[in-house]
């Protein structure tokens, strides 16, 4: 358990932080090796879509702006390579929804690109700028050339960790 299978299960829904800390124990033991070092949390509001809009006209339904948290990490891991994680989650107001937070990730390293980018992108979870999708380029839409492989790279999973040993105090304070 914990690598990817081909599975998707649904291709639209995004994943949770529970499910994507569900990876190979060599994983968390390299994971546990980096220093995770939160640089950044900027908040973001997404304007209704066109969808949402002709709902309210419409179907007489109000619709309101939803509202964001990007985290961004520099992640230095065991060898002294340093990488940036961005991850994009919901405000969590009654600190209880860690778990089920949907979340977006991204880390700028090869293993992410070649690993992990394709089956995020599959399940809108991967936290894409027009200058990240192009980082990324076929990695979005090419599948790993390993039939099975992890959902996250070291540092992505790292990222992920300090964020849940940290989420009340990150949650309160934003």
């Amino acid at each position: 358990m914990g690598f990817f299978d081909g599975n998707l299960g649904s291709s639209s829904s995004q994943f949770t932080i529970g499910e994507l800390m569900n990876v190979d124990q060599s994983r968390q033991q390299k994971a546990n090796n980096c220093e995770v070092e939160l640089l950044d949390v900027v908040h973001g509001v997404q304007k209704e879509n066109v969808l949402e809009r002709l709902k309210s006209a419409f179907l007489g339904k109000t619709t309101v702006n939803a509202h964001y948290l990007i985290l961004k990490f520099k992640v230095t891991s065991d060898s002294g390579s340093v990488h940036k994680v961005f991850i994009k989650i919901n405000p969590d107001f009654n600190l209880r929804n860690y778990t089920n937070n949907r979340v977006k990730i991204y880390c700028d390293c090869d293993d992410f690109k070649y690993r992990s980018a394709y089956t995020l992108g599959r399940r809108n979870s991967i936290f894409l700028s027009s200058i990240l999708k192009t980082k990324l380029g076929p990695a979005l839409t090419t599948p790993p050339k390993k039939q099975y492989t992890t959902l996250l790279c070291k540092h992505a999973y790292a990222a992920l960790g300090w964020l849940l040993q940290n989420y009340q105090s990150v949650m309160k304070s934003n």
